[in-house]
């Protein structure tokens, strides 16, 4: 099992304006490419009635689910969830959505602790917790809780007129109920995208012009996104050299170093009832294998 670093894990959501902007193939591929920066991350699919996180990095059947974790929440800790993720590189797991849609139970209330407590599981697992979350989840007693908890979230749009009528509603509840400095991001995903409304036109209909921190864009992509998907990996993994993959990069890399400068230096005396100094905290120890036992599905 691993054990986290001297640097606080972080949790980053990524929710959608609306269905099929792409937030899944973003969330699987920037979990990817932390992952690749020798991290540690466990990736949550709580898009609990159609998330398919899984066919994004699995070549092979995924594990257990979410719908698994919250069956044995009451007794739930590190080393159960730790036996209920699915492997999918050396430094990333998954835990899939429910396969049985009509499983999930039907207490909002119930729900709302339960996926704050799994959230808070994971992060002890993990240098990074990344989520998939359903569009809509503003408006859900489910998710509206884990929204607020989480550290950093992604709104995940498209250059067009539904998803920005959508986006502009989500990113004002975003902003009413999230306002700390850099807890709020603008993904503008282009992949796919043959036409659309111009960039500038998105970030002044959600009042962005001049907050360069709070927006970020994906380029269009085709081939290699059709690709990864098709093979069951991570766009990164299947072209590292696609414009879309290294933006993709790129946003993890910021995203790292954000997490360390975050990082609070500890003091340590000069000499026997000296001055303190502050010191930088020591190096995270650095990522172990995943257990082999986990590969449930293998022969």
């Amino acid at each position: 099992m691993f054990v986290n670093g001297s640097i606080a894990p972080r949790t980053l959501g990524l929710v959608g304006a609306k269905g099929g902007v792409g937030t899944t193939v973003a969330a699987t591929s920037l979990a990817w490419a932390l992952s690749q920066r020798g991290l540690r991350v466990v990736l949550l699919d709580l898009d609990l009635r159609s998330g398919q996180a899984a066919l994004h990095l699995c070549e092979r059947n995924a594990g257990p689910t979410v719908g698994d974790a919250m069956r044995v929440m009451e007794r739930l800790d590190d080393t159960l969830l730790d036996t209920l993720l699915t492997p999918c590189s050396p430094s990333l797991r998954l835990l899939p959505a429910p396969r049985d849609w009509a499983a999930w139970p039907d207490g909002p209330d119930e729900d709302a602790s339960a996926l704050l407590k799994l959230l808070r599981t994971a992060t002890e697992l993990a240098d990074w917790v990344v989520l998939d979350l359903p569009a809509g989840a503003m408006s859900s007693a489910h998710f509206g809780p884990l929204l607020c908890d989480l550290q950093e979230v992604a709104l995940v749009t498209e250059p067009t007129l539904p998803a920005t009528f959508n986006a502009r509603r989500a990113w004002q509840w975003l902003q009413d109920h999230r306002s700390a400095p850099g807890a709020n991001t603008l993904l503008l995903n282009k992949v796919q995208r043959h036409t659309g409304l111009p960039s500038e036109q998105v970030r002044r209909t959600l009042g962005l012009d001049g907050e360069a921190d709070a927006w970020r864009e994906l380029p269009r992509s085709d081939a290699a996104v059709a690709q990864a998907t098709y093979h069951g990996q991570a766009v990164g993994a299947v072209d590292p050299k696609d414009a879309w993959s290294r933006a993709v990069s790129r946003w993890a890399s910021e995203l790292e170093q954000r997490r360390c400068s975050a990082a609070p230096t500890t003091t340590a005396p000069t000499a026997e009832d000296g001055p303190a100094v502050p010191t930088q905290p020591a190096a995270a120890a650095p990522p172990r294998p995943w257990h082999e036992r986990l590969l449930r599905w293998a022969p």
